[in-house]
């Protein structure tokens, strides 16, 4: 997860995630990995995305640093075995999957807000 400027989106993917499983494992990316994965450094730095997301106070949620978008290193750290994506998976996450041969799940992307639409937003004030 990237949750560069936290939004209703985010929250609603975490809640989706957290009806399918015991705990939740989210695998917060760095500041390196989200320029490599997006083509730009986020707006919010890492331990202020990661505050944020640690100040929802959710039951049963663990945030981890996740310095690529291959996810393969806390997969098999946590013992991992199921992951979703809510609008589609990258060929990374995909290779990820097959290695640690993990279940995928998806949930019900936030079409109506995203961090794009919010940066957009913004730059047309």
């Amino acid at each position: 997860m990237t949750a560069d400027l936290l939004h209703i989106g985010h929250i609603r993917a975490i809640e989706q995630c957290k009806e399918k499983c015991d705990v939740l494992f989210i695998g917060l990316l760095t500041d390196t990995a989200v320029k490599r994965y997006r083509g730009e450094k986020p707006v919010i730095p890492f331990e202020e995305r990661r505050e944020l997301l640690e100040a929802l106070n959710m039951k049963n949620v663990w945030i981890e640093t996740q310095r690529s978008i291959d996810m393969t290193t806390n997969l098999k750290k946590f013992s991992i075995n199921v992951a979703f994506s809510g609008d589609g998976w990258e060929e990374e996450e995909i290779e990820a999957m097959e290695k640690c041969q993990v279940v995928t799940g998806t949930f019900d992307y936030c079409k109506k807000q995203s961090t794009t639409k919010i940066k957009n937003k913004i730059k047309t004030l």
